[in-house]
């Protein structure tokens, strides 16, 4: 079977991808505190569903990050 290697760009690449997509769910999460005026301790709370959510906004980004690759190579191609 043939090994398949990912090198320590794309690593880090996708690190920053996740890292990012968690940073976004954190600030929705504080934009809805701010919003609803609750309590501060929610940002604590809240925690584990922001990390869900943070997971999931990568995901969707995987996803239309390969259909834009898709598209591009189908549109580069005479």
């Amino acid at each position: 079977m043939k090994d398949i290697l990912i090198t320590v760009e794309r690593q880090k690449r996708e690190l920053r991808w996740l890292c990012s997509a968690i940073i976004t769910a954190l600030l929705m999460n504080v934009f809805a505190i701010l919003t609803y005026h609750t309590s501060w301790s929610e940002l604590w709370t809240q925690l584990p569903w922001v990390v869900c959510i943070g997971a999931g906004l990568y995901v969707l980004s995987v996803v239309l990050r390969g259909i834009v690759r898709v598209v591009w190579r189908l549109v580069r191609k005479p």
